[in-house]
């Protein structure tokens, strides 16, 4: 028994020098995260629609706005991400005009306005892509906590990134977020809450 017990405290005490600063770093993420405002944000840089126009925060003003970072070269996650959102934004039926999609992309290098808008003509008018100079897209991101990376693929390149959807409510505040996969009832459930936030 004295020997469980001396292996029991320490191990304990381990898992406690562990377990607490994993716990305020969620916490501290998530603190950050619910401050977060599409206004604040927004505001800081000098991004262009892909019809070619600076964006206004005005545009988003008392609308409910899904936010997602990609790039159109995306050969999966952002096209199934986009696909599934709007899937599940038509299945509200009178709410489904209530939304916008914001897509920002992390390689505006490729991703000019022209080409940005040759690729939404895949998806409905509902989704707004969002490009600019490197710089500004950096600090957009940065503000949303995203993470990035360009990786060479032989003569070309491709971009990890985070996959999650930001929720934001009709007062342009961080309310929540959809992660890679889930589940359209859960989407849809997320997408009805949204409305009345």
């Amino acid at each position: 028994m004295n020997i469980k017990r001396q292996l029991i405290i320490p191990f304990t005490l381990i898992g406690l020098l562990i377990l607490i600063p994993t716990y305020s770093l969620l916490v501290s993420y998530f603190k950050s995260a619910s401050s977060l405002s599409l206004k604040s944000t927004l505001t800081e840089v000098n991004l262009f629609s892909h019809h070619g126009k600076i964006v206004n925060i005005k545009d988003f003003k008392d609308t409910p706005t899904l936010l997602f970072f990609g790039f159109t070269h995306c050969p999966e996650v952002c096209p199934t991400t986009l696909s599934n959102l709007l899937n599940n934004i038509e299945l509200l039926e009178k709410n489904k005009k209530n939304y916008k999609v914001l897509f920002v992309t992390l390689d505006p290098e490729r991703d000019t306005i022209n080409n940005l808008n040759n690729y939404l003509q895949n998806f409905n008018s509902s989704v707004i892509g969002l490009t600019g100079e490197i710089d500004e897209i950096n600090k957009f991101a940065k503000n949303w906590n995203i993470y990035w990376e360009k990786v060479s693929e032989g003569d070309s390149y491709t971009i990890n990134h985070t996959a999650t959807v930001f929720m934001i409510n009709k007062k342009g505040n961080f309310a929540g977020t959809i992660a890679w996969g889930e589940s359209d009832k859960s989407i849809k459930l997320k997408l009805q809450k949204l409305l009345n936030l």
